[in-house]
Order: C-alpha cells, then structure tokens, then sequence
C-alpha cells in the first residue's frame, strides 16, 4: 500500500452499518469537527479506527497512522509474517483494529522510478472499506498482503480489507491472528474492487478535494 487512502463518511455512519453506537464523548468531538470527506489521508495524521473497549463493546476513535517500533515508524506490516516479528505479534494476536475507509491509492511500477502513476481503488457497489489494522497506544499500522485483480496488475501488496459483517470477529482479542486473517478478511474479497488512474495530486499531502479521485486518461489512451 502506497500509504494513502480516503473517508468519505462519519464513524455515525460507519457505526450504523456495524449496528454498533457511538459514545457520547466521540458524539462530542464529532460536533467540534469540520463536516465532509477526505480525500488524501497521509502517514502521520490523525484516521478514523474502530476497535473492541475492555467490554467488548466497538468504540470509534482518531488514532496516528504510526506503529513505533525500533526501526522506526512503520504504516504497513505485512500480514503473512506479522505473527513471526515480535513488535507485532502481541499486537497481532490481541490488538487490532480497523481503519475506516472509503478508497485508497497504489502506485504502479517499481520503487526506482521517479514518477509512477497512481490508482485508486473502491468497492464496486460503493460500501466502504475497513482496512484490517493493528494498534498500540502510540499508533495504528495498516496490515498489507498479496493482491488479487484487480490491484495485482498495479502493485504488488494490497491493504488487508475486512467485510463488514465479519468485522467483529476480526476485532476479537481472543481470535489469533492467523486465525482472524484467514478467517474473516479473505484475499478473494478484493476482486470486488474497482480502479482507475487518477493524477499526481494526492502525492501532495496539503491537497485535499475531490479531484484527486477523479480518473485521468492513461497515455496512449
């Protein structure tokens, strides 16, 4: 994953969907903020999560896309190994989340080229996205995997993305995390997807509208 995606709902609304309520403290700071969706969500700020309080109950919260861990910061871990690395597995196993999202970019060509053409991807029927995670205090990183199409033929690692109606399994402390992955977020759900190649201005993380999804012409047509 390229490290930026989009939210165009409210956790009000996210909440409905998971039949799930919103505490009055979230309701709070949600009056505070400024209404509207996000089109360019980068590393380092702050992104809508869900996740499971002490009493098992889904709580909405704006968490760091920033997992510290001794190398450094880290937005994704790869999912098929985070079970082996022993700064995610704890985390892995007992914590995790999910990121609210309604679409996320991916470049397309290797890393060595200095301009690579974005994407963006969403569900086909418009659903939104919850981007499987893990969490500390510190921070959330995004899980990634192997793609299937249609991403596969952009980029080579795909978030790992949750149904919604298995999103409460998935948030399950006392579900392991290789259990969670290949039970309730299956590769295959990611052929619902559909994309198009948008312009470089999401790469700026000061832009912020609409556009930035808009789909451009490839070149040669």
């Amino acid at each position: 994953m390229c490290g930026r995606f989009t939210g165009d709902k409210s956790p009000r609304q996210w909440a409905r969907l998971l039949h799930a309520a919103v505490d009055a403290g979230t309701a709070d700071r949600l009056n505070g903020l400024p209404a509207g969706p996000r089109y360019n969500i980068p590393p380092g700020t702050r992104a809508w999560i869900a996740m499971l309080d002490d009493d098992g109950h889904i709580t909405f919260d704006e968490w760091l896309w920033a997992f510290p861990t001794s190398r450094g910061n880290r937005i994704n871990v790869r999912s098929e190994s985070a079970h082996r690395v022993p700064e995610y597995r704890e985390h892995f196993d007992h914590h995790r989340c999910v990121v609210l999202a309604s679409g996320f970019y991916e470049p397309r060509g290797a890393k060595s080229l200095k301009h690579r053409p974005w994407f963006y991807f969403v569900l086909r029927d418009g659903a939104p996205l919850f981007l499987g995670g893990i969490i500390k205090q510190e921070g959330f990183s995004i899980l990634t995997r192997q793609p299937v199409e249609p991403v596969a033929s952009v980029h080579d690692r795909s978030p790992v993305m949750v149904p919604a109606e298995n999103v409460v399994p998935w948030l399950d402390p006392d579900i392991k995390g290789t259990d969670a992955l290949s039970q309730f977020a299956p590769a295959a759900y990611g052929r619902r997807l559909a994309g198009w190649q948008v312009g470089d201005g999401a790469k700026q993380v000061t832009r912020d509208d609409a556009t930035l999804i808009e789909p451009v012409a490839a070149a040669g047509g």
